[in-house]
């Protein structure tokens, strides 16, 4: 998610608010938290858990933090909705903890790795959908 909103931004592109928050959660965590999972299946018995991070984030915060360590205008288009598509991981942190990267380290994290030069895979996490598929 912070990687599409981290290329709208480079491209100079505005950023939809259509979206107006979401929550975000670093890859390891969720790796990690998936393979825990296994041991809590039960034959039959669907395991289900919302899995990201404990945060809400503002699509026009998160833009404007992502600029600035960027070092780039955050242009935006759109209105913010009154409602947004989130989850609700109490759950999951209850079994498996919190995640031990912050939303501010992993902002942090994709500008600095952006920033030397390294390179994006080109896929879409698609957090602008408000329909739920993704």
């Amino acid at each position: 998610m912070l990687a599409d909103l981290a290329r709208t931004l480079l491209a100079g592109q505005p950023v939809a608010l259509d979206t107006g928050a979401v929550n975000v959660v670093w890859q390891r965590y969720a790796n990690e938290v998936v393979l825990r999972s296994i041991g809590h299946a039960r034959g039959g018995t669907p395991f289900t858990l919302n899995l990201t991070g404990p945060e809400t984030a503002g699509i026009r915060t998160l833009a404007l933090r992502l600029a600035e360590r960027l070092e780039v205008k955050a242009e935006f288009a759109g209105e913010l909705p009154g409602t947004s598509l989130l989850s609700d991981a109490t759950a999951c942190h209850a079994l498996f903890g919190y995640p031990d990267r912050t939303l501010g380290q992993l902002v942090d994290l994709q500008a600095a790795w952006l920033l030397a030069g390294n390179e994006l895979w080109d896929k879409s996490t698609k957090f602008e959908r408000r329909d739920g598929r993704f």
